[in-house]
C-alpha cells in the first residue's frame, strides 16, 4: 500500500498505535498560474501522531499548511480535518475548526507591545469561552510551567531571548488546548542545545496532551527527536514516508539526500 504513485516505495506507517484520522488529504492539488506547487499530495495524520514533512525551500510545505487551516483555497482533491472538507466549510465553521489548531509560528509572532501574561490571554479573548478570570489564570500559569517559564508572566517580548520566545510561542498556542499543531520551522535561528530544548519540549506536550502535529523543519536532529514519521514532499507529492530508521536506509538518492550528514 502506498501513498503515491510512479515515486520511490513508500513505507508504510504503523497505525495501530495512533487514534482515528485528524486529517486525511487526497490527490491535493494547488497551482499559482504556472507553478505546480502541489500536485497530487497524499496524506493521513491521526491522534497522537507527530508527523514531519521534509522538503526542499520552495517545495510547498507552508502551502499544505495554509491549505489545511483555510488560509489558501486548494484548486483540486480532497482535505479533511477533524472528519470535515475544508472547501465546504462556512466562515464561522472554519473559526471553529482553526480554534482547535495551535499554530507555532517560525517568528514565534509575539504582540510587542503586550506581555508575556498579556499575549497568552490574547487567544482566549478571540474565542468564546465559559471560564472565570480564575480560571484564565490558573490555565496560563499552567501553560507557562509547562515551558519552564512562569516567572516570566509580567516580562515584555524584548526581555526575552530567542529560545524563550519560542517556549511562550509554544504556551501561546497551548492555551486553547488544541487538538492539532502546526510547527512551521520551530528550530531555526537557535543554538544547537536550544533547538534540541525546544524539540524535547514538543515532545513532551505531545505525549502530555495527546495531540497530533504536523511540523516543517529542515532541522534533522529536531525530525530525528519529534517524528513518529518522516514525509518527503518532492515535486509536489508524498514521495516517501517513515520513520527516521527507515527513511535513513532508503537506497533511493532523492531521499537519502536529507540524511547525509546524519549518525544513526
Amino acid at each position: 500500500m502506498t501513498e503515491t504513485q510512479n515515486t520511490a516505495p513508500v513505507v508504510n506507517q504503523r497505525t495501530s498505535e495512533f487514534g482515528e484520522p485528524i486529517i486525511e488529504i487526497s490527490h491535493l492539488q494547488k497551482s499559482f498560474g504556472e507553478n505546480h506547487v502541489l500536485t497530487d499530495f497524499n496524506l493521513t495524520i491521526r491522534r497522537g501522531e507527530n508527523v514531519v514533512v521534509l522538503g526542499k525551500s520552495g517545495c510547498g510545505k507552508s502551502v499544505l499548511i495554509k491549505c489545511i487551516v483555510g488560509l489558501l483555497k486548494y484548486d483540486a482533491g480532497t482535505l479533511k480535518v477533524f472528519g470535515k472538507e475544508i472547501k465546504d466549510l462556512k466562515h464561522k465553521e472554519l473559526d471553529h475548526m482553526r480554534a482547535r489548531i495551535g499554530f507555532v509560528f517560525q517568528s514565534s509572532a509575539l504582540y510587542d507591545s503586550m506581555t508575556v501574561r498579556e499575549n497568552l490571554e490574547f487567544p482566549l479573548r478571540r474565542q468564546k469561552h465559559n471560564k472565570t478570570k480564575q480560571e484564565v489564570k490558573k490555565l496560563i500559569e499552567e501553560m507557562l510551567d509547562n515551558v519552564g517559564l512562569l516567572y516570566a508572566i509580567n516580562l515584555m517580548p524584548s526581555e526575552l531571548s530567542g529560545g524563550m520566545r519560542k517556549r511562550i510561542g509554544l504556551a501561546r498556542s497551548l492555551v486553547l488546548e488544541p487538538e492539532l499543531m502546526l510547527y512551521d520551522e520551530p528550530t531555526t535561528g537557535l543554538d544547537p542545545i536550544t533547538a534540541k530544548e525546544i524539540s524535547r519540549l514538543m515532545l513532551e506536550m505531545q505525549r502530555k496532551y495527546n495531540t497530533s502535529s504536523i511540523i516543517i523543519s529542515h532541522d534533522m536532529d529536531c525530525a530525528k527527536l519529534t517524528a513518529n514519521r518522516l514525509v518527503v514532499m518532492i515535486d509536489g507529492v508524498n514521495y516517501a514516508q517513515g520513520t527516521f530508521e527507515e527513511l535513513n536506509h532508503i537506497n533511493d538518492p532523492k531521499v537519502h539526500a536529507f540524511f547525509e550528514n546524519q549518525q544513526i
